[in-house]
């Protein structure tokens, strides 16, 4: 599925979901791979579809 990152305006596929722990409590952590292929991490609350 490709998405939007909200926070930087990257648009890659959605690659996995995740969960991180942390003090706090737990953080969905979304991972994007654009056409480059080098892969981000963005919390899974800031990503979109992206319009095609």
């Amino acid at each position: 599925m490709r998405v939007r990152d909200i926070a930087s305006r990257g648009e890659g596929v959605l690659v996995a979901v995740t969960h991180e722990l942390h003090s706090h409590g737990t953080v969905r952590i979304a991972h994007i791979r654009p056409a480059s292929g080098v892969e981000w991490t963005t919390a899974a609350d800031n990503i979109q579809a992206a319009r095609p």
